[in-house]
């Protein structure tokens, strides 16, 4: 009966571990595309510099680059719930 219960704790702090180690990859993962929009944001602001002294240039750029960095933007924060809902 003892060691029944000793692996019903082993078996609790096991599934504790686990999840802890998924919310630590979720907060990774967040981690890495906020820093992915970061650079993007970056990139977007080059790009605006460039079509404002160059007009002819089109705003395809960095539409495509303000495009992208919103949508790294939106995963990061989906990564960043996806931590604090995993039970």
């Amino acid at each position: 009966m003892a060691v029944r219960l000793d692996l019903g704790r082993l078996e609790e702090l096991m599934r504790r571990w686990f999840r802890q180690a998924q919310r630590m990859l979720h907060m990774m993962v967040g981690l890495a595309f906020l820093v992915l929009a970061l650079a993007g944001a970056l990139l977007s602001i080059s790009e605006w510099r460039l079509y404002r002294e160059n007009r002819n240039l089109g705003l395809t750029h960095f539409g495509f680059f303000l495009g992208f960095t919103i949508f790294l933007v939106i995963l990061s924060l989906y990564s960043f719930v996806k931590a604090r809902s995993v039970r």
